[in-house]
Formats: structure tokens, sequence, C-alpha cells
């Protein structure tokens, strides 16, 4: 009894995956916050314009790694999100062009956001993905936010405060309430850390870096 007390107060977390997401900012992000002792589903965002099964879920990613996920973002959807209380305490977007254009385009992706945009739970995006919430309806808008720096200038037009980040003790991520972001692969243990932190606490996320032998705070 004790136990199912205690894995029910475990955070979970969300992390998208699509084909042609950028593996690193995944596995990273998803490596990091399981070490937090966080639950982490991976959910596969299927291409809706293309017939597939239901029961696939292998991406090829960026860089031609295959990635399974533990469940397809439908399913995952209709059998775990009634209202918003029922929300993962954290949704991960890796980047990736093209999983970031995919996810884009999937009505499912821009469903569970708009969710989240009335939420105080984290929101996170790295590299090309937060272009999701551009293209979903100027999701957040107004918010400040990085990404890779190709993307400055389009999501400055879309309406929302774009940012080079300063060399801050978390590294090179922006925090703008609930929502937190960064620029790419490089970033991808700071993104992940400061997620883990916002999740648990300060001391969980430092002693995790401590034990990957990685310098966070920086």
């Amino acid at each position: 009894m004790a136990m199912s007390v205690a894995n029910n107060l475990k955070k979970r977390a969300l992390a998208l995956l699509a084909a042609g997401s950028e593996e690193m900012e995944l596995v990273v992000a998803v490596d990091v916050l399981r070490r937090c002792d966080i639950d982490v589903t991976v959910a596969l965002v299927q291409d809706e314009a293309v017939s597939t099964s239901n029961e696939e879920l292998v991406a090829r990613c960026s860089r031609n790694v295959n990635i399974q996920a533990d469940v397809t973002l439908a399913k995952y959807l209709q059998e775990n999100i009634s209202d918003e209380a029922s929300l993962p305490d954290a949704i991960i977007l890796p980047g990736g062009l093209e999983g970031s254009r995919l996810m884009s385009k999937a009505a499912a992706v821009g469903e569970l956001l708009r969710h989240y945009q009335s939420s105080a739970k984290i929101v996170a995006a790295i590299c090309a993905a937060p272009t999701v919430f551009a293209a979903h309806g100027n999701l957040f808008a107004g918010r400040r936010l990085t990404s890779y720096p190709a993307f400055k200038d389009s999501l400055n037009g879309a309406g929302y405060a774009w940012q080079e980040p300063e060399q801050s003790p978390n590294g090179r991520v922006v925090r703008d309430g609930n929502l937190i972001t960064s620029m790419g692969p490089a970033t991808s243990f700071d993104f992940a850390l400061t997620v883990g932190a916002a999740l648990t606490n300060q001391e969980t996320a430092e002693k995790v870096a401590s034990a990957m032998l990685y310098k966070w705070p920086h």
C-alpha cells in the first residue's frame, strides 16, 4: 500500500516523438527525467495524412536512429486525458525540423497544447519545437522563449519575445513561468535538468547532474 501511494505521488511527464525528431534532445530529456524519478511516457505523433497501423510505435529520427515509443499520442489521449487535472505534470517537445513540422500539422498536438495553455503545468520545447506553438494558433504568444537561432525572426514575427539566453547558471535555457525552452542538441542536458528541477527540486536535479559527471548549475 505504501508503495502504491508513493507511485501515485510521482510526477508525470509526456515526451512527444515523431518521425524526424532530434533523437539526442528526446533521449536526453527522457533519460534525465527518469533519473529524477519522474514517470515519463513517450508518445508517438503519427502523420495524420498517412494511413498507418495504430500499433506502429517506431519513428526514424533525424539522424536515422529508430526509437520506439510507449504508446501513440492518439491512444494516450483517449485513455488518459479527460480534463485539465488529468494532464501530465509536463509535456516535452524535442526539436528536429521534420519532427517539428509533423507535430505542427497534428491536430492532436494542438489539442493537447491548448489544454496546457490554461494550465500551470510545465511545457518544455527545444530547438525547432517552439515553432509548433506558432503553428497551432500562436499558443503562448507574448511569452519569452528561445529556440534554434534560425527561428528567431519567425517566432518574433508570430508575437513571441525571442531571447538569446544569457550564460546563466542553468545554461542556455529560457524559462517564463511554466514555459521552458532551449536551443539545440548541445543544450539538451541543461534543458532536461531545468525541467527536472521544475518538476522535483533543485537539489534532486543537481544530484542527478553530479552522478552523470555533468557540472550543473554551471
